[in-house]
């Protein structure tokens, strides 16, 4: 990174904190509301731009890719508090998410999903939580074109909760899940 920039994040020895994988559009989102809500991250991007302009707005970026085991094993994930995946490469996320359960068996692991299938193999390959953005994303259009044409609130929020179940239940036996899938569902009190 040229002169004037922040040197690379502490990588280790900081503490336990979230590491966030992918920093474009939905890993700057997920790092603005880590910081809302006090969580300490360290943001991994393999795009030397978007490191560069994250650093310029004070964001805690590091400059790498996540392909090469080498920084993997630097990013001691076994004393993460949490991984996100926001990347768009959905076989890498998978081949990431594999490696990384194996040495961290008990980290949560949250991984953006293109889709139900996408889904169902991070789930079969170790994440604690996928959010497949394509069904959210249809949820949210078909909810705001309901809502403006003039179908009541109830209804069309309970049709959307309906339709988000079975999408659940679809990954949950595509995966063979024996819990079911939190897609944005209510956690229970107690529950992690």
């Amino acid at each position: 990174i040229e002169a004037g920039f922040a040197a690379d994040p502490v990588v280790e020895g900081d503490g336990p904190r979230t590491v966030l994988i992918g920093f474009g559009r939905v890993g700057q989102m997920v790092a603005d509301m880590l910081t809302v809500h006090g969580q300490p991250y360290l943001a991994v991007e393999a795009d030397i731009d978007a490191v560069a302009e994250g650093r310029r707005q004070g964001y805690p970026v590091l400059f790498g890719d996540v392909a090469r085991g080498e920084l993997v094993d630097r990013l001691d994930l076994a004393g993460a508090r949490a991984l996100i995946l926001t990347m768009d490469d959905p076989v890498l996320t998978v081949r990431l998410t594999r490696r990384i359960r194996a040495v961290a068996p008990t980290l949560t692991i949250v991984a953006r999903a293109r889709d139900a299938r996408h889904a169902a193999e991070l789930y079969k390959a170790g994440v604690t939580d996928a959010v497949p953005e394509t069904l959210e994303s249809s949820l949210q259009l078909s909810e705001a074109v309901l809502v403006d044409l003039g179908v009541a609130m109830g209804p069309v929020i309970a049709s959307i909760h309906e339709k988000r179940d079975e999408l659940r239940q679809m990954i949950r036996r595509e995966a063979a899940l024996e819990r079911e899938p939190r897609i944005r569902r209510v956690m229970r009190k107690g529950e992690l």
